[in-house]
């Protein structure tokens, strides 16, 4: 039964939540992303559906494949929304519009990658780029390290890896890949040198439907952190109030990211900064990302440096190629219903959660 809101493609994925969209009666529209198509010759957009009246008071935003291969999940768990009438009823009755934001990259999603089309990590390219970019000193030297001449990686690679540990800590290796850098278009979490059309497309919608809020909430579905199929609820705000806040709707584990515990770390340039931004004149701002566990850390990290591997090697053997591709989804969306079911059942949750705190 859990495969009937998940997908086995972004372009298979699009027509489940449009078709769900439209048969609930949502108010759809199509940004289609002037990067050229997607793996099927598809046409590559971020759509979105808005449910409830367009006045409430209160709005609740769930996005998906902010991390393009990652859209698996949040796909699902959108369309599994727009069938569960009880739930938009809830939402309705309390006041809370409900605006889905399907495939924020869906060049990522298409072509199973987690970057978008200029190798962008976009939860790393929210930042002011009219400063001076931040510097990420690990990654530079961690570099030519991540991405080897060879694949798989040598021996002496992997030791070299964990010299660096070794020497500058387990914290310094995990800020080093996953706080974001400026500084190697080719290499990985890359933040980009200038906003990109899923950043500036994203704040218009989020302008757009924000306008005369009183309160949003936001829940941004990730995947491949943490113990399988467990959904940690991550805090990203440096905002004392909406921290208690998230708390009393999603309970006590919500873990902020600068807490002893959290699988990643305080990352510069997300896109919690774009609501921030856009929608500074709603009094009450809340923000969650749901990181579902897939695989162990080195595993996902390997899967990640593999794509960067193929990247740079289009001549690649095929097969090879095939084996990298399948490892790399396999590490953002486990293709087993106990995981599926995992995912369903979490963000229901944490979705009544929300429209319990966003009716109030």
């Amino acid at each position: 039964m859990y495969r009937n809101n998940f997908s086995d493609s972004y372009a298979d994925a699009r027509k489940r939540f449009l078709d769900a969209a439209r048969r609930r009666g949502c108010e759809v529209a199509s940004h289609l992303n002037p990067c050229g198509p997607g793996a099927q010759g598809e046409d590559l957009a971020m759509d979105t559906a808005y449910f409830g009246d367009p006045e409430a008071p209160a709005l609740l935003v769930l996005s998906s494949a902010m991390h393009g291969e990652e859209g698996y999940c949040g796909s699902g768990c959108q369309v599994a929304l727009l069938e569960d009438e009880a739930l938009l009823a809830r939402a309705r009755a309390g006041g809370v519009g409900v605006l889905l934001v399907h495939a924020v990259n869906a060049y990522g999603y298409s072509w199973g990658h987690r970057t978008n089309e200029d190798n962008i990590d976009l939860n790393r390219n929210f930042g002011d780029f009219s400063k001076p970019l931040p510097d990420n000193p690990h990654y530079r030297t961690l570099h030519p390290l991540l991405v080897p001449d060879a694949w798989p990686p040598s021996a002496p690679n992997e030791a070299a890896i964990q010299a660096f540990i070794e020497r500058e800590g387990r914290q310094a290796y995990l800020e080093g890949m996953m706080k974001g850098q400026h500084s190697h278009p080719d290499g990985l979490f890359y933040g980009g040198a200038a906003p990109s059309w899923s950043n500036r497309t994203l704040r218009k919608v989020l302008r757009h439907y924000g306008e005369g809020r009183r309160r949003i909430g936001w829940v941004d579905y990730h995947t491949a952190l943490g113990p399988y199929g467990h959904a940690e609820k991550i805090f990203v705000q440096n905002d004392p109030q909406a921290y208690q806040r998230a708390r009393s709707w999603w309970g006590a584990d919500v873990i902020a990211v600068y807490e002893p515990g959290s699988s990643t770390v305080e990352i510069t340039g997300t896109a919690l900064q774009a609501m921030l931004e856009e929608c500074a004149q709603v009094p009450e701002l809340t923000f969650m990302a749901m990181e579902y566990g897939t695989l162990p850390m080195d595993q996902v990290f390997l899967a990640l440096r593999s794509d960067r591997w193929l990247a740079a090697h289009p001549d690649a053997p095929d097969a090879q190629r095939r084996a990298l591709k399948a490892a790399h989804r396999a590490a953002f969306y486990p293709d087993a219903d106990d995981w599926r079911g995992a995912v369903l059942g979490q963000s229901r949750v944490a979705i009544l959660q929300a429209i319990c705190g966003l009716s109030r």
